[in-house]
């Protein structure tokens, strides 16, 4: 227990995380709920992921609005189309932030509990069916699928839990079997060709293959390279970058992928900065008109919170009740 809890300390880099993770400790009544501070304290690190509690979540919801209306045909599963995602986290057990967990919901009510796991053991298979029967207590009556993606070393475990009274077998997709230079490829072309449909898949190719761990670092970063490429071309595309690198973070070394996190930081702030300096040289009232209804699209869809819809769109009105005066 020492030696993890020094481990953990080790992790943390950001001084505004250790302030945070100091007033958690300084909140501790007794040395139980100190170490269960530092054990259960989310710390952005090679381990647990580059991204915040915050782009998490954003993620997520960019991902739901990817999946929305479209069945989980990419992973080979026949569903009706998915209509809400959302997460699920039980007490019991805690999320690692640097993974991607996801619950979603088809137009005939059915949920799939969506999880990727690398290096998969038969104690992962029993962790997950207490998941999957803590979320069956949630919503009992409903129909609930566990999905778990596998990739990294080959699995060759049981593939479900057989008790005296019952079973509980999920679908297990081995992604090492898949081909991943040949599907980006073919995901360049249909994207190319107009065809977004499956823009999602780009997320999980990092994961596709067996190679070894410098081929899928190579894999990632083309991935990568590319999402960034679109991301120039169409600046909503910050999601689906922010999303790889959740998936690539045990995958690519952990100063690459910040330097990818940070460029995106960049060209977004660089963005913002473009947007006040076209209002301060009196952009047309059409364009503001525009990017506000850019906005209130991007709020419905949730890929904006209420704050930042405001935020965004304050000073654009304040600019067209002015010019409208």
């Amino acid at each position: 227990m020492k030696n993890e809890i020094k481990q953990r300390i080790e992790l943390i880099e950001d001084k505004n995380i250790l302030k945070n993770l100091l007033n958690e400790i300084l909140k501790s009544d007794t040395t139980e709920e100190f170490k269960d501070v530092l054990l259960k304290y989310e710390i952005p690190s090679a381990k647990s992921g580059l991204i915040f509690r915050h782009n998490y979540d954003a993620v997520v919801k960019w991902m739901g609005e990817q999946f929305k209306g479209k069945t989980l045909e990419i992973f080979g599963i026949k569903t009706e189309p998915i209509v809400e995602l959302f997460n699920f986290e039980p007490v019991s057990i805690r999320i690692d932030t640097g993974r991607i967990d996801l619950m979603l919901r088809d137009k005939g009510g059915a949920l799939y509990h969506l999880e990727e796991q690398r290096n998969m053991t038969v104690k992962d298979l029993h962790r997950f069916g207490i998941y999957h029967f803590q979320a069956a207590e949630k919503w009992m009556k409903t129909k609930i699928t566990d999905i778990i993606l596998m990739s990294g070393k080959p699995y060759s475990g049981d593939k479900s839990i057989k008790t005296g009274t019952g079973t509980y077998s999920p679908v297990i997709i081995d992604l090492t079997q898949k081909d991943g230079k040949k599907r980006l490829e073919e995901l360049k072309k249909e994207i190319n060709a107009g065809n977004y449909d499956n823009l999602i898949e780009l997320v999980f190719l990092p994961l596709y293959g067996r190679g070894k761990k410098e081929d899928k670092s190579k894999m990632a970063i083309e991935v990568l390279d590319y999402e960034i490429e679109l991301f120039k071309k169409d600046k909503f595309q910050d999601k689906l970058v922010f999303a790889t690198i959740i998936m690539s973070n045990k995958i690519v070394d952990k100063k690459l992928l910040k330097k990818f996190y940070e460029e995106v930081k960049n060209m977004l702030d660089i963005l913002e900065i473009a947007r006040e300096d076209g209002m301060q040289q009196g952009m047309h009232q059409g364009m503001q008109q525009g990017r506000i209804e850019t906005l209130e699209e991007l709020y419905r869809q949730g890929i904006l919170t209420l704050e930042q819809y405001n935020e965004k769109t304050e000073p654009l009105k304040k600019y067209l009740t002015r010019a409208g005066s």
